[in-house]
């Protein structure tokens, strides 16, 4: 096997990595049957993966799939690339292999660098992929990322087997986790999941409260911190053939006493759960969970929460803009009308005694400015209403 990925590289004119290198000869198949590309220990001195070493990497998961024998399967792989050099150029290469190969089951690129462009590439590729756990966690992904992400799967169809999902540690807000719920809402497979964003942001209230509920009507366990499965779980998701009983018949082992009326929905049962999910797997996990009232006949309940709380702010940002040019106006008014009634009384107050005819003059004068004193007392009038009429006002 490690033949095959030196050819690989040597086709490419690119030098094997040692750490692929080492992974690949030391792998034998046993009773898991999962090969480990990557996944640095602290002890390991090899350099960093970067994206030109994913090309014959994935050439090489490419050439695995023709190792399937009608007896046996091709082996399931786990490529763990977390905290390597591998940017978005690498993600889209690793996009590319999982619309072709049937065997990489487990990608990880947690702490990597692949930001949103990365993540958009991976979305679109979900759909035709046989990936079972998913690590996207701290990886510079913002709202725009984990929008394209869950766009690609909502566009071409939902992944058939994806059970794990982490997004955690990202600099992601409410905009994005409201992305992801709506995608919560509409996937069938989905059993473990995290999207808490890193310190300090965080996530408010109601779409705190609607993550909660979203999880709960799909039947998933949220994490505020997701950890990858361990081989021996990975190998009982994928269902492999000689651990998949042939009979169908131990879907009836959760029915313990057939005269009594089972009180349990057999919801997770009857959900598509992916292509490869033993029975056995299935039951464990409907065991702890407790039921949940059916109300997805309301629709995206999650996504309404999410969007009523922003036009709440909005509202009340809208609400505060209001209250403040109206006070302005108000103090501008009354400010007016001070230095009107100041110029009146010094009018009357300094008033030589008027001669023949200027008396007329000053009368007009005086009616002139009390028709303007009126008409601003009047608009003062109108003002003084709006504010009492606000709320809060």
């Amino acid at each position: 096997m490690d033949a095959s990925y030196c050819w690989q590289c040597q086709q490419l004119s690119l030098p094997p990595h040692p750490l692929l290198l080492r992974h690949v000869a030391r792998f034998e198949r046993g009773s898991v049957g999962v090969l480990l590309l990557g996944g640095r220990q602290s002890s390991d001195l090899e350099p960093p993966v970067r994206d030109a070493d994913l090309k014959p990497c994935s050439l090489f998961i490419r050439s695995l799939s023709r190792l399937a024998t009608p007896t046996s399967d091709a082996p399931l792989i786990r490529l763990d690339l977390s905290g390597e050099l591998v940017t978005c150029e690498g993600a889209k290469t690793l996009a590319a292999v999982l619309q072709v190969s049937l065997s990489l089951r487990s990608l990880l690129l947690r702490r990597t660098p692949i930001g949103d462009l990365g993540a958009l590439a991976l979305g679109a590729a979900l759909s035709s992929s046989a990936l079972v756990e998913l690590d996207l966690g701290e990886c510079a992904l913002t709202d725009q990322g984990l929008r394209a992400l869950v766009r690609g799967p909502q566009v071409h169809g939902a992944p058939p087997c994806l059970s794990v999902l982490l997004l955690d540690g990202n600099a992601t807000g409410d905009v994005g986790t409201t992305e992801v719920i709506s995608y919560l809402e509409r996937q069938s497979t989905l059993r473990s999941f995290s999207i808490h964003p890193s310190l300090p942001r965080g996530l408010s209230q109601e779409v705190e409260a609607a993550l909660q509920v979203a999880c709960e009507l799909s039947g998933v366990t949220l994490d505020h911190k997701g950890e990858a499965l361990s081989l021996d779980r990975l190998a009982s998701c994928c269902g492999k053939r000689h651990e998949v009983a042939p009979s169908p018949s131990p879907v009836a082992v959760p029915v313990a006493t057939p005269a009594l009326p089972a009180p349990v929905p057999p919801e997770p049962l009857q959900r598509a759960p992916g292509v490869g999910w033993s029975p056995s797997s299935a039951v464990a996990e409907r065991t702890p969970r407790k039921p949940v009232p059916d109300m997805r006949q309301s629709g995206h309940l999650a996504s309404w929460m999410a969007g009523t709380e922003r036009e709440l702010r909005e509202l009340k940002w809208l609400l505060s803009s209001s209250s403040a040019r109206l006070d302005g106006q108000h103090r501008k008014l009354m400010s007016e009308l001070e230095k009107l009634r100041l110029q009146l009384d010094a009018w009357t107050s300094d008033a030589a005694p008027p001669r023949t005819g200027a008396g007329e003059v000053e009368e007009m004068r005086l009616d002139v400015l009390e028709a303007r004193f009126d008409a601003l007392d009047q608009l003062v009038g109108r003002e003084q209403s709006e504010c009492a009429q606000r709320p809060g006002g």
